[in-house]
């Protein structure tokens, strides 16, 4: 071969190693824009999900699944062969629920009860025109009427006496006074129902004081919203914030607390765009049923760590990291979360064989499981736990520890293994709990009432809605009405003198017997 053809062959060959190499990028980009498109198609699917789909995760029953949690599911291989599917019959068995009798006479047998006996126009006989005796009053039907509320003007006289015989013999003459219970505020007519009411209206039926306004125009008596307003500040400020107070001391003696924070804004805020209010709430099986809203200036995890001080106990909180650094404390993790990262993480047209689906489907079978322990006492769910929950739950992790995967599937692992220590912690103590519910669905009050009143203008004002909805939150869990005691609490507080803030607190028996 020529020295000219040599050169051409070199040229040729460079020039084709170039192409190779540019083939091997153009590859690699496409694999990345493949990649980057499988993401924001997946992103593009949750997005539609969490916009148009149902909130609710659930999962619909499949005759066909079986038990992931199997001794054979993390140890065996999948067996094959058997019946086919063309051969196999399944049964279903369609249960018809029954009526249940009495729920009506049930419920009505709560209720005042007015009977009205109807007459007929004349007892003398069609026929003799001898009067007829009575033969039966038949309960025909009942129903139940409505009273609209009503506001009334409550007039208070005071009598002052004076003594006669020292008036006639020339001393002194002594006068005695009636008492009278002091209302809430001074310079007011508002009494401690009215008060109670504006703050039953909107920290439980969850109407702002501008909506407000017209409800009580139209019982005759207008009360604008910045009065309604100043009502329920003062009104914590004097009495409420106190009691809290007491109940924050009887929260931290408790050995198992929750916590979830959510966003509050505060209009005269001029520092951040917005604040935070977090809610600390006692556990499912301890002594006190106490939930406690705090207004914090941040996220971080002073919040948290200033409320708790020198608490010691277990706390249950989601993944997030302002409750990484709390001293003293056991924390624990929320399998709800780990939960909702794979059911975000399903495919659109997912099947049972998905990987996010089957983690989804792990953590049901895990609640399931624990749920059969909730009649056992403290110390025989410890054991049970150890002997039936324990092996499933490291089974579960070893399981996301096998799989690797990008996107929201990837996300999910990741959040899982994370919270892999925490959530081993569920198995130290028999009061402890799978999930953070407890705080989760603790909070969704103060979230519902958000979307009605938006904001709080003041801090003073944001401070109230704190206080007043820990009490109203924690009068329910203790089975009082929250109107009733409210009421009870602006009727006794004002006129309290050396009675004891733990006279009325929500578990007080007194407090039980006259608020439920």
């Amino acid at each position: 071969m020529s020295k000219k053809s040599e050169k051409q062959f070199e040229v040729i060959i460079e020039k084709l190693d170039q192409l190779l190499e540019e083939n091997k990028q153009l590859k690699t980009t496409i694999a990345q824009k493949d990649d980057e498109l499988s993401l924001q198609k997946e992103q593009i699917e949750f997005l539609t999900q969490k916009l148009y789909g149902p909130k609710k995760e659930t999962l619909k029953n499949n005759p066909n699944q079986g038990n992931l949690f199997n001794d054979n599911f993390f140890s065996k291989p999948e067996q094959t062969g058997g019946q086919s599917n063309n051969d196999e019959i399944i049964v279903t068995k369609v249960v018809r629920r029954k009526k249940r009798k009495g729920l009506k006479d049930q419920k009505l047998s709560f209720l005042p009860t007015v009977d009205h006996i109807h007459e007929i126009e004349s007892c003398s006989c069609p026929t003799c025109e001898e009067t007829m005796k009575e033969v039966s009053t038949q309960l025909i039907r009942q129903e139940v009427k409505f009273i609209p509320a009503k506001v009334e003007n409550h007039r208070h006289f005071q009598k002052t006496y004076a003594c006669a015989n020292c008036e006639k013999s020339g001393t002194r003459t002594p006068f005695a006074k009636s008492e009278i219970p002091k209302l809430p505020l001074n310079n007011t007519a508002a009494s401690a129902s009215l008060i109670a009411e504006t703050m039953y209206q909107k920290f439980e039926q969850k109407v702002p004081a501008y909506r407000q306004e017209a409800y009580w125009d139209l019982l005759g008596y207008p009360i604008p919203r910045h009065t309604i307003t100043n009502w329920h500040i003062k009104t914590s400020q004097y009495y409420f914030e106190e009691l809290v107070a007491e109940m924050r001391q009887e929260l931290l003696n408790q050995k198992v607390l929750h916590a979830d924070e959510t966003t509050f804004k505060v209009l005269n805020d001029k520092e951040r765009q917005k604040s935070y209010m977090w809610l600390f709430s006692t556990g499912k099986y301890s002594e006190r049923a106490i939930h406690i809203f705090k207004l914090g200036p941040s996220r971080s995890g002073s919040v948290p760590r200033d409320f708790l001080e020198n608490y010691t106990g277990y706390l249950h909180s989601d993944g997030f990291s302002g409750y990484n650094h709390l001293p003293g404390m056991t924390m624990i993790a929320c399998l709800a979360h780990i939960r909702r990262k794979f059911y975000d993480a399903r495919p659109k047209n997912y099947s049972s064989k998905s990987v996010a689906h089957k983690g989804v489907t792990l953590c049901n079978e895990l609640f399931a499981l624990d749920k059969t322990l909730n009649s056992l006492t403290v110390e025989d769910r410890y054991e049970q736990r150890m002997k039936i929950v324990k092996p499933k739950l490291e089974a579960f992790f070893e399981w996301c520890d096998s799989i690797h995967a990008h996107g929201k599937l990837g996300t999910a692992i990741t959040y899982a293994l994370n919270q892999k220590d925490r959530m081993m912690n569920v198995l130290s103590d028999g009061r402890l709990v799978l999930s953070n519910n407890l705080a989760e669905r603790g909070i969704k009050s103060l979230v519902m009432g958000r979307k009605n009143w938006l904001f709080s203008k003041s801090f003073d004002g944001a401070h109230a809605v704190a206080t007043i909805l820990s009490l109203v939150e924690t009068a329910k869990s203790n089975g009082l009405h929250p109107r009733k005691y409210l009421d009870y609490l602006l009727t006794y507080l004002p006129n309290r003198q050396n009675t004891p803030l733990a006279a009325y607190l929500p578990w007080n028996p007194k407090v039980q017997l006259e608020c439920r």
